[in-house]
């Protein structure tokens, strides 16, 4: 059996581009990493921001309430005033009436007011546990970011090796059998053009070949494709069998 003597540079290639596709994957899964340390970092952000956001609404509301609580009370005081000043039972007992409900609703006013004074209470709490939160866990993101970032820098520079590499090595294959070696491949990441024969069964898509296919392969004048998915194959050469004698085996001694 001999091998085709484009067999080894054209391996050689698809070990440069295997080395490739491992650098440009380990790179591509620290974008999601790093995206989900900037969204860790904004969901803490959002969640301080709106909590902060409701409890400035929540002291607005107050406010208004408390107006409204002083405008009950004017209506109670001047009803109060006019008291003295009525001629009939029927406007005496209509101004009891206008008080009674004032006080009314200046008392469920109060209410509320109670409710959302304890709302605030919460709100005031929740908003400085998640500013600690937001401050402490805002530094440990923005280190796991500078070291992804850190890493992908690393990454690019030995992709950029690795291309400029694999460019000087292809250079002294011949034009036509790169040309076909990068044909088969068309960028496919992970892909192997050349595939080893086991079995008589092509390495890349499992189909079986025929022995024609193999008995040329194994001549090595040329180089042979796969009619299924196009891969070049080739005969992996047998490991050397080993002289050493099996453990426990002793040797003769003449006599």
């Amino acid at each position: 059996m001999s091998v085709n003597e484009n067999v080894v540079p054209l391996i050689k290639l698809q070990e440069f581009d295997r080395e490739l596709d491992g650098l440009v994957q380990a790179k591509a899964r620290i974008e999601p990493e790093r995206n989900k340390a900037k969204e860790e970092i904004h969901f803490l952000q959002t969640q301080f921001e709106e909590t902060k956001k409701a409890l400035t609404q929540a002291q607005v509301e107050k406010k208004s309430l408390e107006l409204d609580i002083e405008s009950k009370d004017q209506a109670v005081r001047k009803s109060s005033s006019e008291l003295n000043s009525v001629k009939s039972n029927e406007a005496y007992k209509a101004l009891l009436n206008q008080i009674e409900e004032a006080k009314k609703a200046k008392s469920a006013l109060e209410d509320q007011v109670l409710e959302l004074m304890e709302r605030m209470e919460r709100l005031q709490k929740d908003l400085k546990e998640h500013d600690k939160a937001f401050q402490q866990n805002k530094s440990v993101c923005e280190q796991k970011i500078a070291g992804f970032d850190g890493e992908e820098k690393k990454l690019q520079e030995k992709i950029d090796q690795a291309k400029a590499e694999r460019e000087t090595f292809s250079q002294s294959i011949p034009k036509d059998l790169l040309q076909r070696y990068n044909g088969i491949h068309r960028g496919r990441r992970g892909f192997q053009v050349l595939v080893p024969i086991k079995d008589m069964i092509c390495g890349g898509c499992r189909q079986t070949l025929p022995p024609t296919v193999l008995n040329e392969t194994m001549k090595g004048k040329e180089l042979i494709s796969c009619d299924s998915c196009s891969r070049i194959l080739y005969v992996p050469p047998e490991a050397p069998a080993s002289d050493a004698k099996p453990q426990g085996e002793t040797q003769s001694v003449p006599s």
